[in-house]
């Protein structure tokens, strides 16, 4: 796992490294001496390796910039799937612990999106034999839920069976 103090050390290096680097090219040989009659003021002498240097730096910050925004960004992402695990395997259980619904084929799916603000979705799909043993059902999932996590939306996705065979 990528840790942000990790990616600045990277950053630093690897700035260290190109600065490093100019300086050895500063360094090299000088190039053959020219006469002065040779030099016509119309030729311009550029000293672009410092602009060189500032523009690697701005791109190599700009880079740990995009990297340590993409890490976050999939660091939330694992956290939130994990908050609807926990909340969905809560919401199983409570299910399960209940007599009357013990054996039906009840499932509750949990959706908890990435940003904070918005609330959690879980979607409660199945069928059960009668119009009451539904809203036992979607109260039990409702007080549960509220009382893992106060900002839950239910969907009803279980559907009235009245032929259905009780649970065996």
């Amino acid at each position: 796992m990528y840790s942000l103090k990790g990616t600045i050390a990277y950053a630093w290096a690897t700035i260290g490294s190109l600065t490093a680097s100019a300086r050895v090219w500063a360094q090299t040989s000088p190039m053959p001496a020219v006469p002065p009659d040779a030099m016509t003021p119309a030729t311009p002498v550029s000293g672009g390796s410092g602009a060189s240097v500032v523009a690697a730096i701005v791109v190599v910050v700009g880079l740990l910039v995009v990297i340590g925004v993409a890490v976050k960004l999939f660091d939330l992402k694992r956290k939130r799937e994990s908050e609807a695990v926990q909340l969905q395997a809560q919401l199983s259980d409570a299910l399960l612990r209940e007599p009357a619904l013990a054996g039906l084929p009840l499932t509750p799916t949990a959706h908890v999106p990435i940003w904070s603000g918005t609330p959690a979705t879980v979607e409660l799909t199945g069928q059960v034999p009668s119009p009451a043993l539904k809203e036992v059902s979607l109260s039990l999932i409702r007080e549960e839920a509220a009382r893992v996590r106060p900002d839950v939306r239910i969907e009803d996705r279980v559907a009235v069976v009245p032929s259905m065979p009780r649970a065996a």
